[in-house]
């Protein structure tokens, strides 16, 4: 379970915000030399989860959405997105190995990334950050559904993301994106902590095949 149902609230004020930046967008197109470019992607996101003593990104999940370009020339451009990301951490039993313990967690995010793109010829390199609200949780071990763990994760989280892209074609960009929390989605057991490390964090790779409208 979430750790704050009233945070629905914040979901719906992240999804305002992506439309009135929508709306402005539109409204530099036409006011202005500004351009708006919407695109839509679809792909995989493979993750981990820091902190949970099981090393690798071995949860595969789909990332899919849409996002916009606006800016003022080719080469330096702010974007706008919302995706639906899968994330999470997995361990698969090896019956053969003798190990019969496994562990799936697999967390639904709605993501709105905001980042700078820079594109030189073909290839563009991206940065920035990406609010993201968690919309859904699945946590079972080799016994079944992992329950009152007393650990709830947090609604909302925060991540930085770097990203590079390539234009195959002039619709169609193959993108891979790093997406790292900056705060913790879920405390440690015990609560306890250590400097910088102050609970569980999300890792990802993404890869996703774009097509530009």
């Amino acid at each position: 379970m979430l750790s704050n149902k009233s945070n629905k609230g914040l979901l719906l004020l992240l999804l305002g915000a992506f439309f009135m930046a929508l709306s402005s967008g539109l409204y530099a197109q036409e006011g202005s030399d500004a351009y708006f470019k919407p695109y839509a992607g679809l792909g995989l996101s493979s993750s981990q989860i820091s902190g949970d003593q099981l090393a690798g990104f071995n949860q595969i999940g789909f990332t899919a959405g849409t996002g916009m370009r606006i800016g003022y020339n080719e080469v330096w451009t702010p974007h706008l997105e919302i995706l639906f990301t899968q994330k999470g951490s997995r361990k698969n039993a090896r019956p053969d190995e003798g190990d019969y313990e496994s562990y799936l967690l697999r967390l639904n995010y709605v993501e709105l990334p905001i980042f700078m793109d820079f594109v030189t010829g073909k290839t563009g390199f991206h940065f920035g950050v990406s609010p993201a609200y968690l919309i859904g949780i699945r946590e079972e071990n080799q016994n079944g559904e992992i329950q009152g763990l007393g650990r709830e994760f947090k609604a909302f989280d925060l991540e930085g993301l770097i990203g590079i892209q390539y234009r195959f074609h002039p619709r169609w960009e193959l993108v891979t994106r790093y997406n790292q929390s900056v705060i913790p989605v879920r405390a440690h057991q015990l609560n306890s902590t250590f400097r910088l490390n102050q609970g569980q964090y999300n890792s990802s790779v993404q890869f996703m095949l774009r097509f530009n409208v």
